[in-house]
Parts: C-alpha cells; structure tokens; sequence
C-alpha cells in the first residue's frame, strides 16, 4: 500500500509491502506492534527498535520518535491526490477570486450578485469524478460577480465566483 507522509512540512512517499517499507527509494525491513495503551507502539526499523506515541491534532498527529516531536499527516495516495487536486489556490483567494478546484461540472450555485458571504459559507456545488464537492468562500464579503452558470462544466482554476 502506498502512502504520502507530510512530516514537518516535507513530503515523503512511503510504500508498505509484506514487511518491508520504502521511505524515499529506501526499503528496509519493519515490524509494528501496539503497546500497553492504544496510542503506544513497538517499532522494529531496520532491525533497530523505538518506542512510538500519537496524539492527535487538528489536521495531524504528533508523532513521538526516538526523542524527537514530528507533526505528521498520513494518507493513502489516492485521499492525498484528491486532496491536491481540491487544494484552493492562495493567490486567488488573496483577490477574492474564487476558482474551481478541480475540473467538472457545476451542479448548483449557492449564493448571488450583492449577496453578503463569510469566510467558510459554500457558493457553489462542483461535481467532479462523481462526487460533488461543495465550494467555500475563503474570504468573507459581498459576491460582486458569478462567473459560471448551473449545468457549465469548468476547468481547474476557472473563477465561479468573485467576492470583495
């Protein structure tokens, strides 16, 4: 199974198979069991053993490893590539442009022209490899221009909507 691993800002690829793991081209033999509490593990890296502990955070976990602290985000590689692909751009956000995410078809618009929006309220339903996402205003104010209509397919980073 492969993962994608963002440990303190740094993207790594982790690939798990029949006991051994490949981190960054390099596999090496491993073993992992739980430990005494659900959050405590016993691992076995390369013939070296540690002892590991999580805590959950908002969007990651801190990860406890061989005396140092790591903020990690896990995920399988298909969650982590639609993650990215559903990414919002800053730099239109910044403007107050808001753009489609990810190719596909606009299925609903959720706000209009002089409608007052705040920063998180969805204004438009993106269908996209057959699930529809909902598009959030990543600033708060008034929705100056829609850009798209209903049933309109759309390209990554195409503006829907505009709002100042």
């Amino acid at each position: 199974m492969k993962y994608i691993a963002e440990i303190e800002g740094r993207i790594l690829e982790i690939i798990l198979d029949n006991g051994r793991v490949e981190i960054g081209g390099q596999s090496m033999p491993y073993d992992v069991s739980q430990g005494s509490r659900p959050e405590h593990y016993s691992l076995i890296l390369d013939g070296k053993s540690y002892q590991v502990w999580m805590e959950p955070e908002a969007h990651a976990m801190r990860v406890h490893l061989a005396g140092f602290d790591y903020e990690v985000r896990l995920e399988d590689e298909r969650a982590y590539r639609l993650r990215q692909l559903a990414a919002p751009e800053v730099a239109s956000h910044e403007a107050g442009l808001i753009a489609a995410p990810m190719p596909g078809l606009v299925v609903k618009l959720l706000v209009e022209p002089g409608q007052t929006v705040v920063k998180g309220q969805g204004v438009a339903i993106v269908e996209a490899m057959k699930m529809e996402n909902e598009i959030r205003s990543p600033v708060a104010g008034t929705v100056k221009e829609i850009k798209v209509g209903q049933r309109q397919a759309v390209e990554k980073g195409e503006v829907l909507v505009v709002v100042n």
